[in-house]
Parts: C-alpha cells; structure tokens; sequence
C-alpha cells in the first residue's frame, strides 16, 4: 500500500469515526439523575428542581463533599438518602429542561410550519 492510499484510508477512518464522537446527542436531556449535583446546582432552573423536590438539600452540612457525585451515585452508595419516588420526580423535571440553545419542542414545532403563500 502507497502513502497516499494510507492516507486515503485513515481520512475515511477519521470520518467514519467522526459522527460518534463529534456529534451531540440531540436527544439527549441537559440534566438527569446522572448529572453531577454541582452542575445541576450551577443552572437556576435545575438548582429550583432540587429545591423544591429536595427542601434543603443544596444547604446539606456534606453538601461541598458529594456536591461532584450525580444523584444516582449518590443513590447508590447511600440508598437511604433520596426516596424512590423523589428521586423520579427530580429525574422527570430535570430532563424536562432544554438544553441551553435548544428550542422546547412546541417552539420548534411552529417555527416549522411553512406560512400560507396565499
């Protein structure tokens, strides 16, 4: 094989592999259970999820020491510390929230429809 056909074929390699890494999820939620609680704490309208669904929970004395767990790790090793059905309300209301520079679906949906040319 000629260097050219080499480069050739890492060129084709990079692209094929390109979309797996490059591209965003687009469905892909902004916050869930599995996003880091200080990430979640840092968006005001997700840091409102977490204290409404968990009263206090961002002024917890240890708060500064799991504050870099996600709530699900957080689930894991302390099963005791968010009850089931908090847990899943928090879960619905953070992947609820667009991702930043994402339009909410209904919004989406009327900027799609074409204008009557009439």
């Amino acid at each position: 094989m000629n260097m050219g056909s080499r480069f050739l074929l890492l060129a084709v390699a990079m692209l094929a592999a390109a979309p797996l890494y490059a591209m965003p999820d687009k469905d892909k939620p902004a916050f869930s259970l599995k996003t880091p609680i200080e990430r979640i704490a840092a968006d005001p309208e997700a840091r409102a999820v977490l204290e409404r669904e968990l009263p206090g929970f961002t002024a917890h004395p240890q708060y500064e020491q799991f504050k870099a767990m996600s709530l699900d790790a957080l689930m894991a090793m302390f099963p005791n510390a968010v009850p089931l059905e908090r847990a899943k309300a928090v879960d619905a209301a953070l992947r609820a929230i667009p991702a930043p520079g994402k339009a909410p679906q209904d919004a989406a949906r009327t900027e799609a429809v074409p204008a009557d040319p009439r």
